[in-house]
């Protein structure tokens, strides 16, 4: 009777333990494979058939710069497909299709299969086609339905300081499909040291401000969080051009 007992505890057990560890099991990702080149003309970097242009910004982009785009491409990255899914997971774009991921930019670009879920952002700015659309901060308190309009840019922010990461998912629309513009400020730990990223002109994952102590260095944060913000307004004026330019 007791060893019948043992045994269905420990079925149990075992139950509990695939239900709680079943989510830690990286989720299979979905890659366009699409070819991406920096081009030394624009100072962008291109897919092979033009279809996608994109900016970094004013920055300086290492050569060669390390792109994410393909199955083939992660795996040459230990940790890398878990490290992709854990971040789609948190924005709650599991499903999307990633375009490219560029470690030493830190950012990643990812075709929702829709418009991103009805969820109340951090902030909205609008409208896009200005030099300096507004920004309006949002409050907890604040009750709208959060349906993203075309001319306006929905943002995302997710700070989780025991995994010291901070992404903030820039949702606009590109041409006229919608896109996420995924930054990716992640410190330096035991799975990033583990992938091997090169560290060229720029770090991949920050180890000198590391975002475990986030606000010793609030203003370094601040900077990069604007500069952000101005990439991806510049990036969705370039999808315009390029809806022109393809009509």
């Amino acid at each position: 009777m007791k060893s019948g007992k043992f045994t269905l505890n420990m079925f149990a057990i075992a139950a509990m333990l695939i239900a709680f560890t079943g989510c830690s099991t990286p989720k299979a990702l979905l890659f366009a494979n699409r070819d991406w080149h920096i081009s030394d003309y624009y100072g962008q970097i291109i897919d092979r058939d033009t279809t996608y242009r994109m900016t970094f910004g004013n920055v300086l982009i290492p050569v060669p710069l390390t792109i994410v785009s393909s199955a083939d491409s992660a795996a040459k990255y230990p940790g890398m497909n878990k490290f992709l899914s854990d971040i789609l997971n948190t924005v709650h774009l599991d499903s999307a299709q990633i375009l490219f991921y560029a470690p030493q930019m830190c950012t990643m670009f990812v075709k929702p299969k829709k418009d991103t879920p009805p969820m109340k952002p951090s902030s909205i700015s609008s409208p896009l086609y200005d030099d300096k659309p507004y920004t309006m901060w949002i409050n907890e308190d604040d009750i709208e339905e959060w349906i993203r309009k075309p001319l306006e840019m929905y943002t995302y922010t997710y700070f989780d300081k025991r995994k010291r990461r901070l992404l903030i998912v820039d949702c606009y629309d590109y041409g006229d499909a919608p896109i996420a513009q995924i930054t990716i400020f992640q410190s330096k730990n035991s799975l990033t040291s583990k992938m091997n990223v090169p560290d060229a002109l720029r770090k991949a994952f920050y180890e000198t401000h590391d975002l475990k102590y986030y606000i010793r260095d609030i203003e370094f944060w601040a900077h990069n969080i604007e500069m952000r913000r101005w990439r991806a307004i510049a990036n969705y004026k370039i999808g315009q051009e390029q809806k022109l330019r393809n009509k």
